[in-house]
């Protein structure tokens, strides 16, 4: 059986849907072996054991030597590119980073040595992939799909995307959504998530807070179920290398869309079949959005083919085998390799980094070391308070019936336990329970006492895998225990199998989100159904106080479940 190594800077949605998702899928179905690695964590017992490694997006130092050295070894490499990381354009927050000729040189380095490149873009293959020996499409799956749409009482309109996309937004939807509004008024919902253009404030829209990690991402994109959504896109070469992942996205949720009538949209959309094409221009979104607004049996339509594409043609179990056959293509498997101890060669490393920062920086590399210094030193000091912070959250569990766990490693612990913890206890006493959530999504996961509390004595949000055992050790205190929410990724663990990785029965209450594996959902004596999709109505019909951190979430509230007269609304910003 193959063993499959993927190296990337960062896990990000990129690295899920272009390797990681396919290749941890591929290894349950028994087809060959997986792991991920950050490339910071790379070692030398990573390298040997990988017969493919799959540079996905890879930029760095550590990265181009490790390639370098699997070339010599014979390994095959693959380098995988969503993007085109040499041509960033200036505008986004990650260009000076692309720009620096040290990055520019990495990547440039790690293709020249891999001897394959995958991408789900036709406009990189046909730029960059006649320097590999051999170069291969690959599509991104529909990971967290629905099966059945839910009818809304009133078109539901929206738009979700990076916080840089705000920009776009304002070229090219401000004048459509203006006359939208002034068209149709309160018969119709428009909301933005993530990208908050200046006309959201003005024309009193919803704006919804960005979420962090693709799984938080689209669950939340299917409790806003969404009847059309906006996918303007400018005509640019750097956004011509794109995916058309946002169709991917809507289509999950059987959502309607309206696509610029460009590239990457148009090497997937098929006008008024699954989506609608249209011109940037303000009166060509005016008439597209009209249409599907008055239309209802053509937005049917459009979103019954979204979803039969979504299960059929982008499902996950479709796609995993493509993108095997294509990173072992004329693999030849090598015995007996071995590379030297990457110790040294890091060290060697961080040191032509410091050189190279000092010259970057030139005169004003002192003050920046110091501000490195001192956040370095804050995060010594947060790990010590975290401690503190753990040793409390343990004592808690001999004196109340049901707690809620914080995030246990946030970037401040002292000032989250205080915010979110203490001042619970001390401000509303007198409420009936509240617990409150470590992550900013404040409303979403208020933990009110609304489930049977036979089946929660202990609820536990978002941690770090690195804490497992932490986390074993305080349920193993508890009869019964409600994980809600996601791990967050370290190293090679992925939240996706934690049932796995906790080693838990029966007693134990699974919802993240609703993406409780498969394997596992029969045996869970609690079905996430019971939750998830109406976790957020019966947070808000059992509360006596509504917390949110900005006033939008409590008019999403008021909007989509009625304004109750007898719930206190609060807002802590």
């Amino acid at each position: 059986m193959m063993n499959v190594l993927v190296i990337s800077t960062t896990f990000i949605p990129s690295v899920l849907l272009c390797g990681h998702c396919q290749l941890e899928y591929l290894e349950k179905q028994g087809k060959c072996s997986y792991r991920f690695v950050i490339s910071h964590f790379i070692d030398k017992r990573d390298v040997d054991w990988a017969d493919i490694l799959v540079f996905l997006r890879s930029d760095s130092d550590i990265d181009a030597y490790v390639c370098r050295l699997a070339k010599k070894a014979g390994k095959k490499r693959i380098y995988v590119m969503d993007d085109d990381l040499l041509n960033v354009p200036d505008y986004l927050s990650s260009s000076p980073y692309y720009k620096l000729p040290s990055t520019q040189k990495n990547i440039r380095a790690i293709m020249a040595d891999c001897d394959t490149f995958l991408s789900p873009s036709p406009v990189l293959l046909e730029k960059y992939g006649k320097d590999f020996e051999y170069s291969f499409p690959i599509a991104e799956p529909s990971l967290n799909r629905i099966l059945k749409k839910e009818k809304n009482d009133k078109v539901r309109i929206g738009f979700a995307g990076s916080i840089d996309r705000a920009q776009d937004l304002n070229e090219i939807l401000e004048g459509a959504i203006t006359k939208i509004v002034e068209k149709y008024g309160d018969t119709i919902d428009i909301e933005f998530m993530g990208a908050k253009p200046d006309f959201v404030d003005r024309l009193g829209l919803t704006h919804l807070p960005y979420q962090d990690g693709y799984d938080a991402y689209t669950a939340y994109m299917a409790r806003c179920n969404w009847d059309i959504g906006l996918a303007p896109m400018p005509h640019t070469e750097f956004h011509r290398c794109k995916y058309f992942n946002k169709y991917v996205e809507y289509a999950s949720f059987g959502i309607a869309g309206i696509y610029s009538n460009c590239e990457p949209y148009t090497f997937g959309i098929r006008d008024r079949e699954n989506g609608l094409l249209v011109e940037n221009d303000t009166d060509s979104w005016v008439n597209a959005i009209s249409e599907l607004i008055e239309n209802e049996k053509l937005r049917k339509q459009i979103s019954d083919e979204c979803l039969r594409e979504a299960n059929e043609v982008y499902a996950l179990d479709v796609l995993a085998d493509d993108y095997l056959e294509k990173i072992s293509k004329d693999y030849v498997p090598v015995k007996g390799t071995s590379i030297p101890d990457l110790t040294f060669a890091k060290g060697v490393i961080f040191f032509k980094r410091v050189f190279r920062k000092v010259k970057e920086q030139g005169t004003h590399f002192p003050i920046w070391l110091k501000e490195k210094l001192e956040k370095k030193l804050d995060e010594r000091r947060t790990l010590s308070r975290y401690e503190r912070n753990k040793a409390e959250l343990l004592k808690t569990i001999g004196e109340r019936k049901s707690i809620f766990i914080i995030s246990p490693y946030p970037s401040d612990p002292k000032k989250e336990y205080d915010r979110r913890v203490l001042r619970m206890d001390e401000e509303y006493e007198d409420y009936f329970r509240i617990y409150y959530s470590g992550e900013d999504r404040i409303a979403e996961h208020l933990q009110v006492e609304m489930i049977d509390s036979d089946h929660a004595q202990i609820v536990c949000n978002s941690f770090d895998m690195h804490q497992t055992e932490e986390i074993l050790d305080i349920v193993s205190k508890c009869q019964e225990c409600l994980i809600h929410g996601v791990t967050r990724f370290m190293r090679d663990k992925i939240s996706s199998d934690m049932y796995k990785v906790f080693d838990l029965d029966t007693k134990t209450v699974w919802d993240s989100h609703g993406m409780i594996p498969e394997e596992y959902e029969k045996a869970s004596n609690f079905h996430t159904a019971e939750v998830t999709g109406h976790i957020e109505k019966i947070f808000y019909e059992k509360a006596d106080v509504l917390i949110c951190q900005e006033e939008e979430e409590v008019k999403h509230f008021k909007k989509k479940y009625g304004e109750r007269k007898d719930l206190e609304y609060r807002i802590i910003q």
